[in-house]
């Protein structure tokens, strides 16, 4: 599938935020607990003053459809796509980036779960459309919005303090020793801190509004 480069800014795996993704070993609980995904492809409209967060769109390879992103941005379907994105058009799988840290647990874990997905996957897609056609039937999410520093402070800064405080505590625990407290409580506002930083810097990032004009462009 070709794209229009003069009107659309590409976000492939050599994009920052795609390596971020693939790299950092966080996502692996997105992609295989929360089952949240990201295409290989993104396109950006570059002729656009929308903000960045309506102006994405993930193309589908199998009957070459630009699917607004927001389709998989939106409440009641963000998460639950283990599989990979259904395109909304075709029902075809529309590839998907993976973390390597799943990819190695996936290799680990290969006899526990490969029968069950053989088994469950047509059931699953049956599910992807009808969430799909409910996800259709109402407006899309408009990026004002969007609350980021309170997704920031709760899910960035929240995920982070179990993942980096809590899970180890509770390891060191299992293992013999004790809770170590002071860390447990001083990690808290450090992470819901960061959290809330991150939630404004992404604010600033997918409110981003481009331009119309072709002497002008924002990407």
């Amino acid at each position: 599938m070709r794209y229009d480069k003069n009107r659309f800014k590409i976000w492939a795996l050599s994009h920052p935020f795609s390596l971020l993704w693939v790299l950092f070993p966080t996502f692996m609980f997105n992609e295989l607990i929360l089952g949240q995904r990201v295409p290989k492809v993104t396109l950006i409209e570059k002729k656009s003053d929308k903000p960045l967060e309506e102006r994405c769109y993930i193309p589908c390879p199998h009957c070459e459809t630009l699917n607004d992103a927001r389709l998989w941005a939106t409440k009641g379907n963000a998460f639950g796509h283990w599989f990979g994105l259904v395109c909304p058009s075709c029902y075809q799988i529309i590839p998907c980036l993976w973390n390597i840290f799943s990819l190695a647990i996936l290799a680990i874990t290969f006899p526990l779960w490969y029968f069950p997905v053989r088994f469950f996957r047509h059931r699953w897609i049956e599910k992807e459309k009808e969430r799909l056609a409910k996800v259709l039937e109402r407006p899309l999410i408009q990026a004002e919005s969007i609350n980021w520093s309170l997704r920031g402070t709760l899910y960035f800064g929240g995920f982070m303090y179990v993942f980096m405080v809590v899970i180890p505590q509770v390891w060191e625990v299992l293992k013999g020793g004790e809770w170590d407290w002071i860390m447990m409580f001083i990690g808290l506002p450090i992470w819901l801190v960061s959290g809330f930083v991150w939630g404004l810097f992404m604010r600033f990032f997918m409110n981003r509004k481009g331009k119309k004009t072709d002497g002008h462009e924002s990407n």
